[in-house]
């Protein structure tokens, strides 16, 4: 039987919903003994030793990974850090659109390596060949932009003036409930942690620049491909 690959997406969301997908993935890769395996952490971070935003060891996620390892998977990891689709939520692109306010809870001066699902996608197409990269292949914008580098952007595409307005998570929160309920709540506590950080970027050394030479899409070009 032919041996393929597979790729594998870590939900969003608390760990005792999140360990029994992990659960199920584990237990599927060691039934079908994949020849690769690619799994995206889908903002979750486990390239940062010493950050807050670290997942502990014990974490549904890097326990996942410990037993592909274990197994002798050939693997790989995609780390993207925020997702441009974000900015999709109604709150936030329909003020776009009406006001020219690009509002998101982060501050001005935070600079986020941003991707696309659309720049995930590309990497995990690669990843899937390539079984001489292993380990981490962060993906996203390098360097990284801020707030009002978005709304530069925005502006670009949308050929009208667009700023960037920096809300609270807490407020943040308030707008998404409507939209997802208690999952807001994790949310809210995603961004209040990244309020405190200096920064929110992938490691140049193990970036998909460097390591598939896999430049992600601009901003403008993202909006342009998803036709926003």
């Amino acid at each position: 039987m032919m041996r393929t690959g597979c790729s594998c997406t870590s939900p969003l969301g608390p760990e005792e919903l999140i360990a029994p997908y992990a659960d199920n993935i584990a237990t599927a890769i060691t039934r079908a003994r994949p020849a690769r395996v690619v799994v995206s952490t889908s903002g979750k971070t486990i390239d940062a030793e010493g950050s807050p935003l670290q997942q502990p060891a014990h974490a549904a996620l890097p326990t996942l990974l410990s037993s592909l390892e274990e197994q002798g998977v050939s693997f790989a990891v995609i780390a993207p850090r925020l997702f441009l689709e974000n900015l999709l939520l109604p709150p936030v692109i329909d003020t776009v659109r009406s006001d020219g306010v690009l509002r998101y809870p982060i501050r001005a001066d935070f600079p986020v390596s941003w991707a696309s699902h659309l720049d995930i996608a590309a990497a995990a197409a690669v990843l899937l060949q390539r079984r001489d990269v292993t380990g981490i292949v962060g993906i996203g914008q390098l360097p990284a932009i801020t707030g009002p580098d978005l709304a530069a952007s925005f502006a670009e595409h949308l050929r009208r003036d667009v700023k960037f307005e920096s809300i609270t998570p807490e407020e943040f929160g308030t707008l998404i409930t409507p939209l997802i309920g208690p999952a807001a709540a994790g949310v809210t506590g995603l961004y209040q942690a990244l309020w405190h950080q200096p920064d929110h970027v992938i490691d140049p050394t193990t970036s998909a620049q460097q390591r598939l030479g896999l430049i992600p899409r601009t901003i403008t070009a993202w909006l342009s491909a998803i036709g926003a």
